[in-house]
């Protein structure tokens, strides 16, 4: 009998009795059993346990019966899976952590120059998860518990520990966050940092209807209008497009409100003459922010619209 080092004479040294879940037949759950040995290998290998063809080392399940499991996690719970096939979610986890770990192992990041990074918080708590995406491939780079600089610390590790470097990184897009500011200036100091438009938007969306209702009060005909300067004009319909078209600026009224409507194309303009609008947006997002803001000491690190140069 041959071992890992290639050696011939091994002697079997003991055997076990192992059982592994397969696919069910029919209706019924379906075992394998076998007594596995081990053997001591004549050179320095000491005494290891023969690997069986059908599973992999230290696994309760067949190959068959993970590669049942493997896509079923990409567009379900794991407790729901576990429930499906009778199995303990811990279990389900095990098959999991190993494939995602062995997949990740043979990553390389060194083409990696364009990075966003997005938090979000678990079932509306404050359980927070980190996420780090390659704008280029799209592909999920890191995810870690937690939000701020400390996870910027854990993805740089991660980025150096598959082949990355944060000097070659070129954009890093972000949520406004001041900590993530100050961990991205440290961390990927070459990078160009800019704002995602979702959380422009919202700090703009926000200003807009705090300007809407400050000027509701002297012109009562902007009341019950919130939604028709928050929704993208290309969904409008064309009665509410009318009605937007009549509240169009009139002297010292609604001018501020323009806002909403003029910057969204900004984001699609990609033609040579497309900067010609830009002066009239931040002219436009001056006078809604410095009105409207619901809290200025919120917004001073916001200084540059279109990111840091």
């Amino acid at each position: 009998m041959r071992v890992r080092c290639g050696r011939a004479g091994a002697k079997v040294y003991d055997s076990e009795e192992k059982t592994w879940r397969h696919l069910n037949f029919f209706q019924y759950r379906t075992y394998l059993h076998a007594r596995v040995p081990w053997v001591e290998c004549p050179g320095r290998c000491g005494v290891r346990q023969v690997r069986v063809p059908w599973a992999r080392p230290r696994s309760e399940f067949t190959l068959y019966f993970e590669g049942l499991i493997m896509p079923l996690v990409q567009d379900m719970p794991v407790k729901a899976i576990a429930e499906l096939v009778g199995e303990h979610d811990t279990r389900i986890w095990r098959i999991l952590h190993h494939y995602v770990e062995e997949a990740r192992a043979k990553q390389d990041y060194s083409r990696v120059r364009r990075v966003c990074v997005i938090d979000a918080a678990a079932k509306r708590r404050h359980d927070y998860i980190t996420l780090f995406v390659d704008l280029d491939a799209p592909r999920l780079l890191f995810a870690t518990p937690g939000k701020g600089s400390d996870t910027l610390t854990a993805f740089r590790e991660d980025l150096q520990a598959h082949r990355g470097r944060p000097e070659n990184g070129e954009t890093m897009c972000y949520d406004l966050s001041p900590a993530f500011t100050a961990g991205l200036k440290a961390f990927f100091s070459r990078a160009r940092l800019v704002f995602d438009r979702f959380h422009v938007m919202k700090i703009i969306n926000t200003a807009v209807d705090e300007v809407r209702r400050d000027e509701s009060i002297e012109n009562r005909l902007l009341k019950k209008t919130r939604y028709l300067w928050l929704k993208n004009p290309c969904n409008l319909t064309a009665k509410q497009r009318r009605k937007l078209e009549s509240l169009k600026p009139a002297p010292g009224h609604g001018e501020r409100l323009q806002l909403d409507t003029v910057l969204p194309g900004l984001f699609h303009s990609t033609g040579p003459g497309h900067r010609r609008g830009i002066p009239e947006a931040l002219v436009l997002l001056g006078h809604a922010l410095q009105a409207g803001a619901p809290d200025p000491g919120c917004l001073h690190h916001q200084r540059p619209l279109g990111g840091y140069p």
